[in-house]
């Protein structure tokens, strides 16, 4: 992506930023001409806690993957979930070139809590208690296909208390693995560096990091294997 269509992108997402409001977040994936990808701007990224360093998700890479650009300009309203289980409306505009070769990705996601709220205040109002169960049994039943990632504390946090990571404790081989797979399953062992991050959070070493992956990576595919015969 060149930066005459970057910072082209980079306005719009921060004008729309501004009139929507704090309750929609905006995503710029900049695709790099090496492979790979990193996130160029983001809007409003506390509502997912995303930063910089956050990878492509696994749902925009299966989108990249497939070629699902060379038949759509956008995919709109599809279910993502942060590490906390908070659940978006998101949708992804495909950025490409004039020879239509993708450059990158716009997404935006949606937190319709607060409006969920007020539907159901304004049912409460009129004592219709069974269309409030039925907004929140549709939540409830929403299946995301993308999962946000959140910065690497907060997603270890979701697996083992902060208390003791932040105490020194030792881990236990469970708790581990636990974190690594749960790290493994957001993507962030595909951005370069992140192990030694890892390591030093969990207070394990570089090569014990590794081997985790590695064990957790093997297990993925044998169960995949069995799944499919």
């Amino acid at each position: 992506m060149d930066n005459e269509l970057f910072r082209h992108y980079q306005n719009i997402m921060n004008y729309f930023g501004g009139i929507l409001g704090s309750n929609y977040e905006f995503v710029l994936h900049v695709l790099n001409p090496n492979g790979g990808s990193h996130i160029g701007h983001i809007v409003n990224g506390d509502l997912s806690g995303r930063s910089l360093n956050a990878p492509l998700t696994n749902y925009a890479k299966k989108l990249i993957n497939e070629k699902v650009y060379l038949n759509k300009d956008y995919v709109l309203d599809y279910v993502g979930e942060g590490p906390r289980g908070k659940k978006f409306r998101s949708s992804t505009l495909f950025i490409k070139d004039r020879e239509g070769q993708l450059q990158g990705l716009l997404c935006i996601n949606f937190d319709a809590d607060v409006y969920r709220k007020v539907a159901k205040d304004i049912l409460k109002l009129a004592n219709l208690s069974l269309d409030i169960e039925l907004i929140e049994k549709e939540t409830d039943q929403e299946q995301p296909v993308e999962k946000l990632t959140d910065n690497i504390r907060n997603i270890i946090y979701a697996v083992i208390d902060k208390d003791i990571l932040e105490s020194g404790a030792q881990l236990s081989p469970e708790q581990k693995r636990l974190a690594i797979s749960k790290l493994k399953e957001y993507g962030v062992f595909e951005i370069k560096g992140k192990i030694n991050e890892v390591a030093d959070i969990m207070g394990m070493s570089e090569s014990s990091v590794y081997r985790y992956h590695q064990m957790i990576s093997r297990n993925d595919k044998y169960l995949q294997s069995n799944q499919n015969n």
